[in-house]
């Protein structure tokens, strides 16, 4: 991670029709605004005809956020094509790391997209965050230099976080998953597999077992389940896991949503949610449109901080 600190009034995480419509809001009121975009996952990417968004008849998907970006630049919003991986947001100062530098904010916007499904996360994988389980190579790598780890994940980005864990002296084994057939002739896939880095095919993680961190994951490979000695897992998604949001300390309901009131607030003072990410009406209206509130509750909270 890079060791810069970026400060700004208002920050965002996400890039999707709830966190551009706050940037927008957020920077025309004249807030200092930053947008961590994310990779480009909003579900309008996949590019489709949007028929109840009002204003259109039919608008392309890709075109209709294509906007709502521009406007949000237009207005000032600063974009970052990152992605948080730790937050700290219980002071009175927001903290949000990315892979490339740290974020400080006085008011945060959550607006991450659709959440994880519990039932996507590794077993296991919740009870050790923190003691083993990791999101970020960069930021905790160093603490296993010179011991056993494994990576899952088939993303480019993951194979990067691959080769960055060698480097830093740490003995990898990657676990594409079962999705590894898209990424396996990847450059960056290439280079994992010439440097002697173990990549197991055709696997995928049951649980992580351990007693008072990650000793061990449970592997199932070609119908055959097999332990794997281990000091940490580092897992590399598509998109932000619930468990980040409960060690950050925010409410969640039972379906991995963030909890918010109706002026889109969370537990945590100063930090709002918006979108997908509160399970409201999973709508790209209803995600703008929470978006502008909480980036109005959000421009009020900073307005009173001065």
């Amino acid at each position: 991670m890079n060791s810069t600190t970026r400060s700004t009034e208002i920050l965002i995480v996400g890039g999707g029709p709830a966190g551009y419509t706050a940037g927008i809001y957020a920077a025309r009121a004249g807030r200092k605004t930053a947008i961590l975009e994310g990779r480009g996952r909003s579900r309008l990417t996949v590019g489709y005809a949007l028929e109840n968004y009002p204003g259109f008849i039919s608008i392309d998907s890709v075109e209709l956020l294509r906007t709502f970006r521009a406007q949000a630049e237009h207005f000032g919003a600063v974009l970052f094509p990152e992605e948080a991986i730790d937050f700290n947001l219980s002071g009175p100062t927001k903290y949000v790391v990315s892979r490339e530098q740290l974020y400080e904010a006085k008011a945060v916007v959550l607006a991450t997209g659709k959440p994880v499904p519990r039932e996507r996360l590794i077993r296991g994988e919740e009870r050790f965050l923190g003691q083993g389980v990791s999101y970020c190579a960069t930021c905790d790598g160093p603490l296993y230099k010179g011991l056993t780890v494994a990576a899952y994940g088939a993303s480019e980005e993951a194979a990067e976080e691959v080769l960055a864990l060698h480097g830093m002296g740490c003995h990898v084994h990657w676990i594409p998953g079962e999705s590894h057939d898209t990424e396996a002739a990847s450059a960056k896939a290439r280079e994992v597999e010439e440097k002697g880095i173990p990549v197991h095919r055709r696997a995928r993680i049951i649980e992580v077992r351990g007693e008072h961190g990650v000793e061990k994951l449970a592997i199932e490979k070609e119908g055959r389940e097999e332990e794997l000695t281990v000091a940490a897992l580092f897992v590399f998604r598509e998109s932000l896991t619930s468990p980040l949001f409960q060690k950050a300390g925010l409410s969640l309901d039972h379906r991995q949503c963030l909890s918010v009131d109706r002026f889109q607030r969370t537990n945590i003072d100063g930090v709002f949610a918006a979108g997908d990410i509160t399970c409201g009406g999973m709508q790209v209206v209803t995600a703008a449109a929470e978006g502008a509130v909480a980036a109005m509750q959000a421009i009020n909270y900073v307005r009173r901080l001065a």
